[in-house]
C-alpha cells in the first residue's frame, strides 16, 4: 500500500486521460512503478524474519544485501509500538526494539507489521526477559523464562483479542490529556506561525484552487477601489489569521490527541496521536534535564508544557521530547514527583538568585537595538528612494518602548538556584523556560565576556547537559562575575542548600572555564 503512493501521485497529477502521447507516458510510468513496488514490497515481506531464543532476539531482512541483527535480552533498552494511519487501518503495529547503543545505525530491530495483540505479547515478553537477564548472571536465563519464550514463539497468534489499551502501554497512568486541555494547547501553541505560512502558500495558488467561474464574476474594473478599502483588507487579514489559528489547533490535536503518560518501574511510557499513534519508552535514568516552557500566550493563564532531554536514547545519540503537552503550572511539581522525582524543585522559589540591577539596562538595550536600527534604515530608504512621507514611520517607532518593556521582562525572569544537588536555571526568549537538572548531570560550564560586559564586571554563563533539544546548552547573559565564578565551581558538587551570596572559595585568576 505504501509503495502505491507514488503511482497514485502520478495518476493524480496527470489530470485525466485525453489520448495524447504525454498522457500515455504518465500512465505507463504509473504502471511500471506500481508493478515494481508490488514486487519489491512482496519480496521484502517474504524475506523478513525474526526469531526469539532463550537469550536473544534475531532479525533477518534484505533482498540483495542481507542484514542480520542479534540483540541479547540484557542489551535491550526500549520496546516501542508505533501505529501509523495505514497500520491502524489494518490493525497492525510496528515493533521497534532499541538497544543501549542509543539508536545508532544498525543497532535496532524493527518488525514492521505484527498483529496488535501479538505485538503486545512480544513487547511484554522482551521486557520480562530483559529484567531476568539483567538480574541473573550474564547470559543466564532461568528455565521458566526459556519456557515462556517457547510459548511466545509457538503461539503468538492465539492471544485473546480482548487486549485493552492499558495492556498495550502497561504501567500506572500518571496523567491523560483532556479535550479542553488539548484545545487550549492548540489555541496557545507556537504552531500559528507555520500554519500562517501554509495558509499564505495556499493563497498564492488561489487561481488554481478557485474555479474560473468565480473569478469571472469578480468586478475587475473596480478592483483598485476595492483594494483600497481598509475595512475589506482588515477583514481578509482577519479571515486568513482565523484560518491559520484553526489549522494550528487541528495540527496540535492530531499530534497530541489521546496523550497518556504512564510509569512502570524505571521507565516512562508515552502514547499520543490521533492518526499516527506513537508509543515511546523513556528510561528514567537517562533523563538529563526537564524543561518547563511557558509560552507567551500560556503564561497569563498559568499553563505550561513539560519537556525532557535524554542522552544515549532514541533515534539519535541524544533526544528530546514532550513529557506532557499542557497542564497548569501549579500541577507541574506533582507530575514530576510521580514521573521523575530526581528533578523535583519549587519552580517559583523565593530564594531564586536574580541578576544584578546593572544588568537591566543591557537587557533593555539588547532587546530594543535591533528594532531601532531597522526603523533608522527604513527611514533612510524611504527618504532616499521612495516618495512616502516620513511620518508614516512614526507609528512603528512608537513601538520601541514595547521592546524596552520586554527587555525588562526578560531581566526580571532570569535567575538560578542550587538546592540539594539540583540546579534550576530560568531565562526568557519569547516565552519563559525553566531548566531543571542535577548538578552531576552538567557536562561543562563556561563563562564568556565581551569588552562591554568586562567594564561592568558581568559575564555570560553557559552550561551543557548530554541532551538533544537545545543541543544540551542553556545560559544567561549579564550575570555578576563573582557569583558566576562561584556557581561554576559549585556545579557538580553535592551537598546541602547554600546561598550563592555566601563566601565560597574561588580560584584566583581570571574566569573559571571547566
Amino acid at each position: 500500500m505504501r509503495g502505491l503512493i507514488l503511482p497514485l501521485a502520478v495518476l493524480v497529477f496527470s489530470r485525466g486521460f485525453s489520448g495524447s502521447e504525454r498522457d500515455l507516458v504518465w500512465y505507463g510510468l504509473a504502471v511500471v512503478f506500481a508493478v515494481f513496488s508490488a514486487i519489491t514490497s512482496f519480496a521484502n515481506w517474504w524475506f523478513q524474519r525474526f526469531r526469539i531464543t532463550d537469550r536473544e532476539i534475531m532479525s533477518r531482512s534484505g533482498i540483495i544485501a542481507k542484514q542480520e541483527r542479534v540483540v541479547p535480552f540484557e542489551r535491550i533498552q526500549t520496546v516501542d509500538l508505533d501505529e501509523a494511519p495505514l497500520e491502524r487501518l489494518f490493525q497492525t503495529v510496528k515493533v521497534r526494539i532499541e538497544t543501549a547503543a542509543g539508536g545508532q545505525a544498525g543497532t535496532d530491530i524493527e518488525i514492521p507489521a505484527l498483529k496488535r495483540d501479538d505485538a503486545t505479547e512480544l513487547r511484554q515478553h522482551l521486557l520480562t526477559a530483559r529484567q531476568r537477564a539483567r538480574a541473573g548472571a550474564p547470559g543466564d536465563v532461568p528455565p521458566e523464562a526459556a519456557a515462556e519464550v517457547t510459548g511466545v514463539e509457538a503461539g503468538l497468534s492465539m492471544i485473546s483479542a480482548r487486549t485493552t489499551q492499558a495492556d498495550i502501554m502497561g504501567g500506572e497512568l500518571l496523567r491523560r490529556i483532556t479535550i479542553r486541555e488539548l484545545l487550549v494547547a492548540g489555541a496557545t501553541s507556537g504552531r500559528f506561525g507555520p500554519a500562517a505560512a501554509i495558509v499564505g502558500a495556499i493563497a498564492q495558488f488561489g487561481d488554481e484552487l478557485i474555479p474560473r467561474s468565480v473569478w469571472a464574476r469578480v468586478p475587475w474594473e473596480n478592483f483598485a477601489e476595492v483594494a483600497s478599502n481598509v475595512r475589506l483588507l482588515v477583514g481578509v487579514v482577519t479571515l486568513l489569521g482565523l484560518i491559520a489559528w484553526l489549522l494550528a489547533i487541528a495540527t496540535t490535536a492530531l499530534t497530541f490527541g489521546n496523550f497518556e503518560l504512564r510509569r512502570e518501574g524505571d521507565q516512562l511510557f508515552l502514547q499520543y496521536g490521533l492518526l499516527d499513534r506513537r508509543r515511546t519508552t523513556i528510561p528514567i535514568r537517562r533523563i538529563q534535564a526537564i524543561q518547563i516552557r511557558e509560552g507567551l500566550l500560556r503564561q497569563p493563564f498559568g499553563y505550561a508544557d513539560v519537556g525532557f532531554e535524554t542522552a544515549g536514547f532514541g533515534n539519535d545519540a541524544s533526544s528530546s521530547g514532550v513529557l506532557f503537552p499542557l497542564l497548569p503550572k501549579c500541577e507541574v511539581r506533582d507530575l514530576l514527583d510521580r514521573a521523575c522525582p530526581d528533578f523535583v524543585m519549587e519552580i517559583e522559589d523565593p530564594d531564586l538568585v536574580r541578576l544584578p540591577a546593572r544588568s537591566r539596562v543591557r537587557y533593555i538595550v539588547g532587546t530594543s537595538i535591533g528594532w531601532a536600527i531597522m526603523i533608522v534604515i527604513a527611514a533612510l530608504v524611504t527618504w532616499r528612494f521612495l516618495d512616502i512621507p516620513l511620518w508614516w514611520l512614526v507609528l512603528p517607532a512608537l513601538l520601541t518602548p514595547v521592546f524596552g518593556w520586554f527587555g525588562t521582562w526578560r531581566f526580571r525572569d532570569a535567575g538560578w538556584l542550587v538546592d540539594n544537588g539540583r540546579f534550576l536555571l530560568r531565562w526568557r526568549s519569547i516565552g519563559r523556560t525553566t531548566l531543571l537538572t542535577r548538578t552531576q548531570r552538567v557536562q561543562y560550564r563556561k563563562l564568556t565576556t565581551n569588552p562591554f560586559q568586562r567594564r561592568a564586571s558581568l559575564v555570560t554563563f553557559e552550561l551543557s547537559v548530554a541532551a538533544g533539544g537545545l543541543r544540551g546548552q542553556a545560559g544567561l547573559a549579564h550575570v555578576d562575575r563573582d557569583e558566576a565564578e562561584r556557581l561554576v565551581q559549585h556545579l557538580g558538587r553535592s551537598g546541602s542548600r547554600r546561598s550563592l551570596a555566601s563566601t565560597w572559595p574561588v580560584r584566583s585568576g581570571a574566569l573559571v572555564d571547566s
